[in-house]
């Protein structure tokens, strides 16, 4: 299952790099729109189950906004993205979590399209006033119930 779910989730980075609108001009910074992903991270994880503990693979990581496909031709600059899974107390229902998990989160998350239809409980969603997009899919961590998160934000200006 765990390998499954890292297959879905370098699809989904694929698709969210993809449709990133990675323009800077007087964008936020990196430092910034970073900063917007970390909180995004921890919003979401304050809205799991009591006991849920999130287990990043390293920190945030920058990639370049740098493509000749973006919205109005190439475009400069980094964006953010944080990947890691949750552990969710022992007896949680994994797919239940994802499903209810826009509720939870309340008025600031609009759901977005997945983009990718999987045999498994995902989301999307989106943080309006910061433009990130968070997957959380359903998963096994350590053979316990859990997520696999995965948040982008939009691109900062470097420097």
């Amino acid at each position: 299952m765990r390998a499954r779910s890292g297959a879905a989730t370098m699809l989904l980075v694929t698709c969210l790099i993809g449709l990133t609108a990675c323009s800077t001009g007087a964008g936020p910074s990196y430092a910034d729109v970073r900063a917007q992903a970390e909180d995004a991270v921890a919003e979401i994880v304050a809205a799991l189950p009591d006991g849920a503990e999130f287990v990043p693979d390293g920190g945030a990581s920058a990639q370049s906004c740098d493509s000749e496909v973006s919205p109005g031709g190439p475009s400069t600059g980094e964006f953010a993205t944080i990947h890691g899974a949750v552990a969710l107390p022992e007896g949680t229902d994994a797919a239940a979590t994802v499903t209810e998990l826009p509720v939870a989160l309340g008025d600031g998350w609009a759901l977005e399209p997945a983009g990718v239809d999987l045999d498994i409980a995902t989301v999307r969603l989106s943080r309006a006033e910061t433009n990130v997009s968070v997957d959380v899919t359903e998963s096994t961590v350590q053979g316990r119930p859990g997520l696999d998160l995965l948040a982008v934000s939009e691109c900062g200006s470097e420097g």
